[in-house]
């Protein structure tokens, strides 16, 4: 059964909420590999600013959708 979408909240948000659900989810499965690396091999600064950069994007971008709303 397919439920009818019922939201106050603008389209705009709730994309962004989307979009920025599935970059912290492939985020998360980055910090998982790199600690899994982190055992046996040092994890570079580089690995981490990338990871960083994900999460640092999408709370600008929640916080422009929020702004707008």
């Amino acid at each position: 059964m397919e439920g009818t979408r019922q939201t106050t909240l603008p389209q705009e948000v709730v994309d962004a909420i989307v979009r920025s659900t599935e970059r912290l989810e492939g985020a998360s499965s980055i910090l998982s590999m790199l600690e899994d690396k982190a055992g046996g091999e040092p994890v570079t600064a580089s690995e981490i600013a990338a990871v960083r950069c994900v999460v640092e994007s999408c709370a600008a971008d929640l916080d422009a959708a929020w702004e707008s709303a």
